[in-house]
């Protein structure tokens, strides 16, 4: 929960996905800012309780969306800074999301390349039970098979695992 300016320099509540604005210059009632919406929100000086429920899903990357152009604007107006500095200190205050489950976790196409243009992601079972995803450019693979001797490293349960060859030493990421 927070309150934040409008772009016509009105409060807003944000609270739980969902953006409110003073009802008639009330201090304890809030309606939301969607027309079609008839949901209010009552403040009982602890509190918010909702009067009516939302007809749309709350929408919790727009509350995270404008607190970051709100802190962008407070921060261009107070500080000396150039914008792609105070751009990148608000992006990390950004919090990422996390997976609860195997299922959660997806790679994009473009993580799943190295800088190069070779393959990164060499396997991944996709299998929520069980998943493995192996991590590793097809160079290091080759390296590690021709190798007479190889030291490894780790254990499963920190999930890297260092692989030292006759020359080079370089990391397997496990993930089970």
């Amino acid at each position: 929960m927070s309150i934040v300016k409008s772009s016509k320099n009105k409060d807003q509540l944000l609270l739980d996905g969902f953006r409110y604005t003073r009802a008639k210059e009330s201090q304890t009632v809030g309606r939301c800012c969607r027309n079609i919406c008839a949901d209010h929100v009552r403040f009982d000086g602890t509190i918010y309780i909702n009067v009516q429920d939302h007809i749309y899903a709350s929408n919790a990357e727009e509350t995270i969306a404008m607190e970051f152009k709100l802190k962008i604007v407070a921060s261009a107006t107070t500080s000396h800074y150039p914008p792609r500095r105070i751009i990148h200190e608000a992006l990390l205050n950004i919090p990422l999301p996390r997976p609860n489950s195997f299922d959660d976790i997806y790679i994009p196409d473009e993580l799943r390349v190295a800088n190069s243009g070779s393959r990164f992601l060499l396997s991944d079972n996709e299998n929520n039970s069980d998943r493995m995803i192996i991590l590793s450019s097809d160079d290091d693979l080759d390296r590690l098979s021709n190798s007479d001797y190889s030291h490894i490293d780790g254990t499963f349960k920190a999930r890297i695992i260092r692989i030292i060859t006759l020359s080079d030493v370089f990391l397997c990421i496990f993930f089970s």
